[in-house]
């Protein structure tokens, strides 16, 4: 594949985009936001802003001409923007498409089949097609859940507080991967594309369990703990229910999440081959995430984010 120069950035304003943002410019990439307007203080300087409508493959289209990559940071509710994100970088001929995966390992069988999963399985499919028609190639990172996000707002633990909810008493190794990894992967993507080019690509911080992180949390962090138990099985279960029942509020399958991170290791939350090494990612010691754990907390709290 000829060289990618110029990425567009979806999402640039989030926490994973923004990360993105970043690890691309310091990566050598010429790097467009797409932004729905109004100020955008957050991006540095050198970064081109491309006003859009996300709902417009017309105004996608025009944003993206001249874009060798298109790396989507979407999430959560935006998440079914991305198919028009699609249709308009196959059109102008885009190289690479790098969707808003970053999450859970959705090409195993077994989480793939969660439907609150439905938008990122419909993107593959369409991406898998537009490189058939169109010869847009395409990387699926998958990083697990975001490892400082996790420890900050609680996902994985709640650090700071010395609360939380150990799910199957805690004991799964489950990959993870800090927000600035994350963006150092898309880079990574793109500065490798033949050896990226249309598959998995599977990257990690640390593999790590939620027993393991009380230990180390203890270590500095010491005090008392309020840690709930949970089954993972019956989070699942009630996640299928609510989907039967066409349940409105979208909160309502939040437990297959835990299955998937936490739960069973059929669902792949420990990835068994890494692409570490071909992307220049190092992974963490010990002593480093007992210092990632100590800045988190003798910091003040963060804003939340979408779940990955």
């Amino acid at each position: 594949m000829s060289q990618i120069k110029n990425v567009a950035v979806a999402g640039a304003t989030g926490t994973i985009g923004l990360a993105t943002v970043h690890a691309l410019l310091a990566a050598g990439f010429t790097v467009t936001a797409l932004s729905r307007g109004g100020s955008v203080p957050s991006i540095p300087a050198g970064v081109r802003i491309a006003t859009v409508d996300y709902s417009s493959i017309e105004s996608l289209t025009e944003a993206l001409k001249g874009q060798d990559a298109v790396v989507s940071c979407v999430a959560g509710l935006a998440l079914p923007s991305q198919p028009n994100i699609v249709e308009a970088a196959s059109a102008v001929g885009v190289k690479r498409f790098i969707p808003a995966e970053f999450g859970a390992d959705t090409l195993n069988p077994q989480t793939r089949a969660f439907p609150i999963l439905k938008d990122k399985i419909h993107v593959q499919t369409l991406l898998a097609e537009k490189y058939e028609q169109t010869g847009m190639t395409y990387s699926l990172l998958y990083t697990g859940l975001f490892f400082d996000w996790g420890l900050e707002n609680g996902m994985i633990l709640g650090v700071r507080s010395r609360r939380g909810t150990l799910y199957d008493g805690g004991k799964a190794v489950f990959s993870t991967t800090t927000v600035a990894t994350v963006g150092k992967g898309i880079a990574g993507c793109l500065l490798h594309p033949d050896e990226t080019k249309n598959r998995g690509v599977y990257i990690q911080d640390a593999a790590i369990s939620q027993k393991k992180l009380v230990e180390m949390t203890s270590k500095v962090n010491p005090g008392g703990w309020d840690l709930k138990e949970a089954s993972t099985v019956e989070l699942v279960k009630q996640a299928a229910a609510a989907h039967e029942r066409k349940d409105p509020n979208p909160m309502s399958m939040v437990g297959s999440i835990f299955g998937m991170y936490f739960g069973h290791e059929t669902y792949g939350q420990l990835f068994k081959k890494l692409d570490n090494e071909l992307l220049g990612i190092k992974g963490m010691l010990d002593e480093e995430i007992e210092t990632l754990i100590k800045d988190i907390c003798t910091s003040d709290p963060k804003p939340s984010m979408a779940l990955p």
